[in-house]
């Protein structure tokens, strides 16, 4: 009995050179461009100290609202301050 080789699909050759000049797009997030009024999360280090000290501010409101919330208002806050300036 004779042995044969299994017999292999011929694969299609890919054009490198045409895939190469196609190009493609950048990898990234793209969405907060298409959707410029989308909240983008950030990462924020705040030290301890100072969180503790925040903590303490939105504790003493009369109206009691979200750390998140007391963060935002900071920073409008100075959003507003540096554009009078």
């Amino acid at each position: 009995m004779a042995v044969t080789r299994k017999q292999t699909k011929k694969t299609e050759t890919v054009d490198v050179d045409a895939l190469i000049r196609k190009g493609g797009s950048v990898a990234g997030d793209t969405a907060s461009l298409e959707q410029p009024d989308k909240p983008t999360s950030v990462i924020l280090r705040i030290p301890a100290d100072v969180i503790a000290q925040i903590e303490k501010a939105v504790l003493a409101r009369r109206l009691k609202i979200p750390r998140h919330t007391w963060l935002l208002e900071a920073v409008m806050e100075k959003l507003d301050r540096e554009e009078t300036d």
